[in-house]
């Protein structure tokens, strides 16, 4: 009886694992439940986020990326920092987005005041994360410059032209 139910369960963990979903239907959802294991987290990622800032440079008239990790000095060197929660969290918040604009800007001003910034343009980057198996490096933070093109993007966030235009003329 005992070798039954075992060859029976290990049929239906292989038979859902396959893809035979009648299997799933025709057993009650208590079993049902321990015989998924190949859908243990059926919408993990593929991707890992890394947020990233452009600065709009007054003095050359354009966005070049700027290093905000100073600005987040909680766990600065690592994806779990201040800057990156935040934007986890509220990537679609409008008036969050523009106070970390403000911030951002008033941040960098301060710090590098030869290198004054309008405004800011907020992105993210998906780094596809390895298959399972495939050594995964580290994580170390490298300059937009150097990932490839083809990698997707998504602009989140960039400061009103009138805005950048406003602060690059006032001086602190």
């Amino acid at each position: 009886m005992r070798l039954a139910l075992a060859v029976g369960y290990l049929g239906a963990v292989w038979m859902d694992a396959a893809g035979v979903r009648a299997v799933g239907r025709a057993l009650p959802a208590p079993v049902r439940f321990f015989t998924q294991i190949a859908e243990l987290f059926p919408r993990a990622a593929e991707d890992a986020i890394e947020w990233r800032v452009k600065g709009w440079l007054c003095d050359r008239r354009q966005f070049d990326e700027i290093d905000v990790r100073p600005f987040f000095p909680i766990r600065a060197n690592d994806k779990e920092n201040r800057f990156h929660r935040g934007m986890f969290f509220y990537s679609r918040e409008a008036r969050v987005l523009r106070e970390l604009d403000a911030y951002i800007v008033a941040s960098q001003n301060r710090s590098r005041p030869g290198q004054r910034i309008g405004g800011v343009m907020i992105l993210s980057l998906r780094i596809p994360i390895p298959p399972p198996g495939v050594a995964d490096p580290r994580y170390e933070r490298k300059p937009l410059s150097a990932y490839p093109a083809t990698l997707a993007r998504r602009y989140w966030y960039v400061t009103g032209s009138a805005a950048r235009e406003q602060r690059c003329q006032e001086r602190s």
